[in-house]
């Protein structure tokens, strides 16, 4: 990606370690157990890696997205252990656990990212396999999977300086 600049992706890098402190403490805190990250690497496809996905854009003095992407099974067992209720497949619940959860990934990464001054949209869903996630065309995401005893999951975040 040649509009893709130095100077995002470093953007980007320095964004891993929030989102992975943020990942961590709310799993923990949330879903009582503890996620392990198994890779992190550039994302060259649109397609994320899972078959439900919730989508937070970023404002502020940096642009961007994060998206966090959960195999159907994990995406059911998250809302169980939000709330208690279990589903056998996707329905407007899960919807609204996976999305919840993901406002509050996005929140946490926010607080420890200070200095860029951010604002965050609420989540949008998708639930499909195949579909595709288009960042700004000065952004090259990061994917960094997980997994967990409740199932395995990525966080793709990409950022861009927005002066």
């Amino acid at each position: 990606m040649s509009t893709v600049t130095r100077e995002s992706s470093e953007l980007t890098s320095e964004c891993v370690n929030p989102v992975l402190g943020a990942t961590k403490s709310v799993f923990e805190a949330m879903l009582g157990c503890t996620p392990v990250r198994t890779g992190l690497a550039l994302k060259e496809s649109t397609q994320p890696k899972y078959e439900i996905s919730a989508v937070i854009g970023v404002t502020g003095r940096a642009i961007g997205t994060i998206a966090v992407s959960l195999k159907e099974s994990t995406a059911l067992e998250v809302l169980y252990r939000l709330v208690g209720v279990r589903a056998d497949e996707m329905n407007a619940e899960v919807c609204d656990a996976v999305g919840e959860l993901t406002n509050i990934i996005v929140g946490n990464t926010k607080a420890k990212m200070e200095e860029l001054q951010l604002s965050i949209s609420i989540p949008n869903i998708i639930t499909s396999s195949g579909h595709h996630l288009h960042y700004p065309s000065k952004v090259q995401p990061i994917c960094i999977e997980f997994d967990s005893e409740i199932g395995p999951f990525a966080i793709e975040v990409g950022f861009a300086s927005n002066d």
